[in-house]
């Protein structure tokens, strides 16, 4: 199964944007960026700004964010992008990068139950 079919039989968005693939889910979104194979799945820091609700959001980013990257495997690495941290993960070619993605939002589910 491919990518585009898989994101749309679970229900997610798929834009293609200027050499990204940005993937939407249910208030979370990441990109593959496809000059370089990687994906790039970014997490909120806090800014002292926040209100509670907006914490919350952010704690379900961060668990969103490292249960696809658990699924993903190492090695990654870490950038930090004004009040973001970005986990990127890159791949040898398309293949290998959309299976694993595929399995990695395969165990994102369930996450979905825990939270």
């Amino acid at each position: 199964m491919s990518l585009a079919d898989y994101v749309k039989k679970r229900g997610f968005e798929l834009e293609e944007a200027e050499n990204k693939l940005i993937i939407k889910m249910e208030g979370y979104s990441f990109y593959i960026d496809k000059s370089s194979n990687e994906i790039v799945l970014p997490i909120p820091l806090p800014t002292g700004k926040e209100s509670l609700d907006d914490l919350v959001e952010m704690g379900i980013r961060y668990a969103r964010a490292a249960r696809i990257t658990q699924g993903l495997g190492e090695p990654v690495t870490y950038e930090l992008n004004n009040n973001m941290i970005l986990i990127k993960r890159k791949f040898s070619n398309v293949q290998e990068l959309e299976q694993k993605l595929i399995k990695a939002l395969d165990g994102i589910e369930s996450l979905r139950y825990f939270l």
